[in-house]
């Protein structure tokens, strides 16, 4: 009799161990799956880096910066460009870094070799034209004066006179290195 109920719970075992070894294979499976599955976001590419009218402006510019031996960047954060001293408080800080934190130059024209910054260009179109967007630009013309930095803001045009440009680069840097 031993032998026999011996011989019942291997029987009987040998199928429940099997069930619950494959039970924890499907479950592993199903949990690896799930990690490897990305989390989407709902963030997508823009189609361009520059409006059209940055990207008319940016052809012109970029031959300017490529003859005068300079590097031209687009869309430079302020947050990047400028710095706020350490002897100014930190609820000071905090909030001149706000001001300047979500903000950008349209084009900068930075030295080749040290790749130092030289001019911020801001190209205005009719966006410009509003009260706040008034207040914002004297902000941030503000901010290059105060930095010592030029910037060279220029309306947006049908077409571009790169000479004229340049002569208009070369007078704003020429003034600050008085």
């Amino acid at each position: 009799m031993p032998y026999f109920a011996i011989f019942i719970l291997i029987i009987f075992s040998i199928p429940a161990v099997i069930l619950i070894f494959t039970f924890f294979i499907l479950i592993s499976n199903f949990v690896r799956e799930k990690e490897k599955k990305e989390i989407l976001l709902p963030y997508r590419k823009r189609n361009s880096l520059l409006s059209f009218q940055e990207k008319k402006f940016y052809k012109v510019i970029d031959k300017i910066a490529e003859d005068n031996n300079y590097l031209l960047f687009t869309k430079v954060r302020l947050e990047d460009l400028f710095w706020i001293p350490k002897n100014i408080s930190s609820k000071e800080r905090f909030g001149l870094r706000n001001r300047i934190k979500s903000r950008h130059v349209d084009f900068l024209i930075c030295n080749k070799d040290k790749i130092t910054p030289i001019l911020g260009i801001e190209l205005d179109d009719w966006s410009h034209a509003s009260r706040k967007a008034k207040e914002k630009d004297k902000f941030i013309n503000k901010v290059f004066t105060s930095a010592k930095l030029p910037l060279l803001r220029i309306e947006t045009q049908k077409f571009y006179n790169p000479e004229l440009i340049l002569e208009e680069i070369k007078n704003k840097t020429v003034k600050t290195k008085k």
